[in-house]
């Protein structure tokens, strides 16, 4: 059993880091992740591992914890709507007020099949001329999934879980029976780059489209309205955030406008 201290001292570390908060009614959810620093560095027990993160913490070491901690769960078109909303709506009306350049940033990108189905959406669903104008940003915190990500290649589950089978016969290579590679043409679009969401440093007015999916939701209010605030100065004039499926921003103090499409909401600089 875990003892309160253990739990405490890496709740905080990891809320320093990246301000995910573990809430003491919430320090089972440490359990899996605390055992797989055990066996990652070869240690004897939960009580040995603690010594050593109490002693010194190596950038070694942090990055292990910060990549066992963040939640990647995602998989291709998650929640669908989304995708629909951004190439039907969002982009034409970027394009009315720019038609020359489009810069979108997935902000929590995980393994990558985010920015890929935003790629594979626009590339199979609107003029060819605008793919073109894309300029596509990812990143996380975790450098395991943007070591992932960044290959470009997944196995037969991940390719099964949202990506129609269409897209991944016309975006996709079979490189084993176990291996799909997105093609090159989707691949090279995207700039990946390690960040973090709380202390990172901002361009100022540089995306036409940031999406942040369920991300705030792991975060405080204090944090939320950081994160939000610096966002806010990221995003172009008329540009959009998009959030996940039943997040919003009520109650968190922001400059955003509420618009509502197809009954979701996006928000609008």
């Amino acid at each position: 059993m875990i003892r309160d201290e253990i739990y405490k001292f890496f709740a905080d570390y990891i809320y320093q880091n990246t301000g995910m908060v573990y809430a003491p009614n919430e320090y089972y959810r440490l359990d899996t992740r605390i055992n797989d620093l055990v066996r990652f560095l070869s240690v004897k027990d939960v009580e040995e591992v603690y010594q050593m993160y109490k002693k010194h913490i190596t950038p070694d070491m942090r990055a292990i914890l910060i990549n066992i901690s963040t939640n990647n769960e995602t998989y291709f078109f998650r929640d669908v709507k989304p995708f629909s909303i951004l190439t039907k709506h969002i982009l034409p009306e970027i394009l009315k007020e720019n038609p020359s350049q489009i810069k979108i940033w997935s902000a929590a990108s995980s393994t990558g099949q985010e920015i890929y189905s935003i790629l594979m959406a626009i590339k199979n669903t609107m003029p060819a001329d605008v793919f073109l104008k894309v300029q596509a940003y990812a990143s996380d915190i975790s450098t395991d999934a943007l070591s992932k990500a960044k290959l470009a290649t997944y196995n037969g589950l991940d390719v099964q879980r949202g990506l129609p089978v269409a897209l991944l016969m016309k975006y996709f290579e079979q490189i084993n029976p176990e291996a799909w590679k997105i093609n090159s043409e989707i691949q090279s679009k995207v700039n990946f780059f390690e960040f973090n969401l709380i202390s990172g440093n901002y361009p100022r007015e540089a995306y036409d489209v940031i999406f942040i999916r369920n991300v705030l939701i792991y975060q405080n209010p204090e944090n939320k309205k950081v994160i939000l605030d610096k966002i806010y100065t990221s995003l172009k004039k008329g540009g959009f955030i998009v959030l996940g499926t039943g997040e919003s921003l009520i109650g968190i103090e922001n400059n955003f406008e509420r618009v509502s499409i197809d009954g979701s909401a996006v928000y609008k600089k």
